[in-house]
């Protein structure tokens, strides 16, 4: 989809939204990432957290 297109759908979804907060807007993949809506699977703080402990714990004392 072209990013004009893109921003046109985004704009028709929030404003459905806005209008009914409770209503559930389908809307196609392509919107909804444009929109943010899929979670990034990057690594996190949590994970480099969880890393840290497990070479303290490998190590002999």
């Amino acid at each position: 989809m072209e990013r004009e297109a893109l921003k046109a759908a985004a704009r028709a979804v929030d404003v459905q939204a806005s209008e009914n907060p409770s209503l559930g807007i389908p809307a196609d993949p392509e919107v909804a990432d444009f929109l943010g809506a899929f979670e990034e699977q990057a690594i996190g703080l949590d994970d480099l957290d969880e890393l840290q402990e497990g070479e303290e714990g490998g190590r002999g004392a």
